[in-house]
């Protein structure tokens, strides 16, 4: 699929090439024809003004550029009467080209006698009937358009060559996040496929054991209600996330911004903690902060709080602490969440924001983990044009540290 569309992308580029190629040959090719035979024709009609006022020979005596010129008079009746001395013909030939052309319509144009093309201006005497006629043989101009249409073709399938393997090149690095965004759709939907896959077949498998004991009452099959009550929940939260996630990808999530009281939505964030954290002999606490109003989506700000204090929480051993710190500074918010506890490897650290990514993955399905919370956390802080990042000792703790600009309603 992705070979198709690489050799597609580059045929597209060539063929756009080609036109505006073909574009500047045209244009380049009409401007020096018309820029060359115009300087022709102004000459001609000079030298025919003054040929129907006075003889040849004065003509070509007073002025020696018209060497590749030649001037013809005739009658009414088409007789010559009069020749330029150097004729580039012989002059049993000159009275057929004569003729030929005062039988042609236009005043002024091309006429072709014996494999050669002159240009040509007829233009009545002054001092009596007849014609003069004014001849320029134009091979000479003809062989240089050649060339140049030669030239620039030699050098357009030289640049249509070039662009090809540009093109290559230029498609390969344009399909790169093609393909990764590929490589990560399909990643996703094989990673969510195997979360949902898990509760479902607890579900399964308790409901089957329900079923088999349908003499027994509820509560003594309380265990297996239980088991598919947990599942039935963490399934219902990964479908939420995933939702979420699929909304803030197609731009759908919408944020509702407003003004709020900051440091009150991080103390209402951590207040469903505190008996968690009592539990475990957790010192959890948020560090004294002056009233701070920001501006943007409290929702999602709290839901980032939650986050990042719950993984704090589960990866803190008792006797632990975690904390919040909020700073204000010029022109932004910076909210601190660290711990105690066991630590990221630093090979883990540029990968914990991706979806599905679980540095223990075992120990994350026994506590319930998703592991879409870092991802969500990552969505809602770029939502609101702000940075994430994370810092961490193996065994000593952990520090996210966020980063949010102080917008205006």
């Amino acid at each position: 699929m992705f070979r198709k569309l690489r050799l597609r992308l580059t045929l597209i580029n060539v063929l756009v090439m080609a036109a505006l190629f073909l574009l500047f040959v045209a244009g380049t090719y009409v401007v020096m024809q018309a820029e060359i035979f115009s300087q022709s024709e102004q000459l001609m009609q000079m030298i025919a003004t003054e040929a129907g006022s006075e003889s040849i020979h004065s003509v070509f005596q007073r002025d020696n550029h018209m060497a590749k010129y030649f001037v013809v008079k005739t009658d009414a009746a088409g007789n010559i009467t009069e020749a330029s001395s150097d004729l580039p013909l012989a002059p049993e030939h000159l009275t057929p080209l004569v003729q030929k052309t005062l039988q042609k319509t236009r005043p002024g144009g091309e006429v072709e006698w014996q494999d050669q093309y002159y240009t040509y201006l007829r233009a009545p005497l002054n001092q009596g009937p007849g014609f003069a006629l004014v001849f320029v043989n134009v091979e000479r101009e003809r062989d240089i358009l050649r060339f140049l249409l030669a030239a620039l073709a030699i050098a357009g399938l030289i640049s249509l060559a070039l662009a090809f393997y540009g093109g290559l090149f230029l498609a390969d690095r344009a399909m790169t996040p093609i393909k990764q965004a590929w490589q990560r759709q399909r990643d996703f939907v094989a990673d969510a496929s195997h979360e949902l896959r898990t509760p479902l077949a607890v579900i399964q498998i308790n409901l089957e054991l329900v079923r088999g004991n349908s003499e027994e009452t509820v509560s003594s099959q309380e265990t297996w209600l239980e088991n598919i009550q947990i599942e039935t929940m963490r399934m219902t939260k990964l479908v939420s996330d995933l939702l979420l996630l699929a909304r803030a990808d197609s731009q759908q999530q919408v944020l509702e911004m407003k003004q709020f009281e900051l440091d009150k939505a991080l103390r209402d964030a951590l207040e469903p903690f505190m008996p968690v954290a009592t539990a475990k002999s957790i010192k959890l606490e948020l560090s004294p902060a002056a009233p701070l109003t920001f501006y943007g989506d409290e929702n999602r700000i709290k839901q980032l709080a939650l986050i990042l204090v719950d993984n704090a929480i589960k990866h803190t051993p008792s006797g632990g602490e975690v904390s919040i710190n909020l700073h204000s500074r010029s022109g932004e918010v910076e909210i601190a969440v660290s711990d105690t506890g066991e630590g990221i490897e630093p090979e883990h650290l540029d990968k914990i924001f991706e979806r599905f990514y679980r540095v223990d993955k075992a120990r994350s399905q026994q506590q319930g983990g998703t592991g879409l919370g870092l991802a969500i956390a990552d969505w809602i802080v770029k939502s609101h044009n702000g940075t994430i990042m994370v810092s961490s000792s193996p065994g000593k703790g952990t520090v996210f540290t966020v980063n949010l600009p102080t917008l205006e309603a």
